[in-house]
């Protein structure tokens, strides 16, 4: 296996995506950050177990419906309790219509993107030639921890050269592939689908997962 071999395997493997920011484009405006949304404004209360309710993102459901999930407008809240301790919670409604929501955010738009894998995932689920290529080395293909050699250096410097991450080319990505963070003990299975990476305003940076088989939500906060 050649590096040229490696990176067109994960090119192969390359995931549509959107990449949102503040530049108006052809999309028109997909998603709102920060501000409020006025059906749902942000709140600070008097009593109970919450001292405030904060808007932090919305994005468009038809983003959702062009890489295979199906939700209307997705929105992020930010709740404060007593303590100061903050959690996030994700709000969906398939009955609600973006374009009938109104927002005081500032406006994002997207460009259609594609998402290069990095290797944990060329590894998992490469073409058969990646799964005889690890054999060789007497590894199982979630064994991408231990490949050893220039390899995995020389294609993460190519996954680091197309990340929106490491580019600053975007304040949000919708859909594409995840990768592993640092605290992360393994490559999240397909069980799981990254709906949203932020990038604005980082740290921290918020994952939205989406679950087909439940159609539920989870959410990562990470931090460095």
């Amino acid at each position: 296996m050649t590096i040229q071999e490696l990176i067109a395997e994960g090119e192969s493997l390359a995931r549509p995506s959107f990449l949102l920011g503040p530049k108006p484009t052809d999309s028109g405006i997909v998603g709102f950050w920060g501000g409020s949304r006025a059906d749902r404004p942000n709140e600070s209360f008097s009593d109970g177990v919450f001292s405030s309710c904060r808007h932090v993102f919305s994005f468009s459901g038809t983003l959702y419906a062009e890489i295979g999930i199906a939700q209307g407008p997705v929105s992020l809240f930010e709740w404060e309790n007593r303590d100061n301790d903050l959690s996030y919670r994700v709000e969906t409604n398939h009955r609600l219509k973006f374009a009938d929501l109104k927002f005081s955010g500032e406006p994002l738009y997207a460009t259609q993107s594609l998402s290069f894998p990095p290797f944990a995932a060329v590894c998992l689920y490469g073409s058969e030639s990646v799964g005889l290529w690890l054999k060789e080395q007497g590894l199982a293909r979630h064994d991408y921890w231990r490949v050893s050699g220039e390899l995995p250096d020389q294609y993460d410097d190519e996954w680091m050269r197309r990340s929106p991450l490491h580019q600053g080319s975007a304040d949000v990505v919708i859909g594409g592939w995840h990768f592993l963070w640092p605290e992360d003990d393994f490559f999240t299975p397909p069980e799981l689908r990254l709906a949203a990476l932020t990038l604005r305003d980082a740290e921290p940076w918020f994952e939205l997962w989406h679950s087909p088989q439940s159609h539920g939500w989870r959410i990562k906060s990470r931090v460095s």
